[in-house]
């Protein structure tokens, strides 16, 4: 029985009974120029990706920071207890269902990110670099405000995975560094490595 060509593709699961998808087509069959569209476009996408993911973060702290200086203002001015917390919790997720990172301990979380960064220049310049969990670790396992810039200023320079930089701070590696790292560069993590790929998953 000879097959046509609706039917092979059928077969193949390419036609739906809503929309036909055509085979590709060989890569053989493509025009001489084809492989350096293929480079031009495949380079746009490594060179971006880590720009993109750097400034999707960026974004998220800068709205964390907000978000935990009005909660630490307004505690400040009326006095307020966590219940506050707990209520605006559930507002937020009521008002934005599809959002994440508006439960209660993360509010908590950003209160003290605030907190413990009250200078938002630091934020918006090296800080912006770190994914969320990162800055969760470096405000859970630090109270000295000098510690916790240096290991900040040391998971971007390295590209430290969270899990990294807390057996670090476990390991109180600043007390064994004879040179201490005193500025953030300017470097963006690869696209592949641990630490970009933690500032995808984390919640916004």
């Amino acid at each position: 029985m000879n097959l046509s060509d609706s039917d092979v593709r059928l077969k193949h699961g390419q036609i739906t009974d809503t929309a036909s998808f055509p085979a590709t087509p060989a890569r053989s069959a493509m025009p001489a120029w084809y492989a350096d569209l293929l480079d031009s476009v495949a380079q746009r996408i490594t060179t971006g990706r880590p720009r993109a993911i750097a400034a999707a973060n960026h974004e998220l702290l800068a709205t964390y920071w907000g978000i935990g200086r009005d909660i630490l203002d307004r505690q400040s001015e009326e006095g307020w207890g966590t219940k506050v917390i707990d209520r605006l919790s559930t507002d937020l997720r009521g008002r934005f269902p599809d959002g994440r990172g508006y439960s209660p301990r993360n509010l908590k979380y950003m209160r003290a990110f605030a907190a413990a960064w009250p200078d938002f220049t630091v934020v918006q310049a090296g800080l912006a670099q770190l994914p969320w969990y990162h800055q969760i670790a470096l405000i859970e396992k630090l109270d000295d405000p000098d510690q916790r810039r240096w290991y900040a200023a040391a998971a971007v320079e390295q590209g430290w995975s969270r899990d990294v930089l807390v057996h670090h701070i476990d390991g109180r590696l600043h007390e064994r560094c004879g040179k201490a790292i005193t500025n953030f560069t300017a470097t963006l993590p690869p696209a592949d490595s641990d630490q970009a790929q933690q500032a995808t998953r984390d919640p916004y």
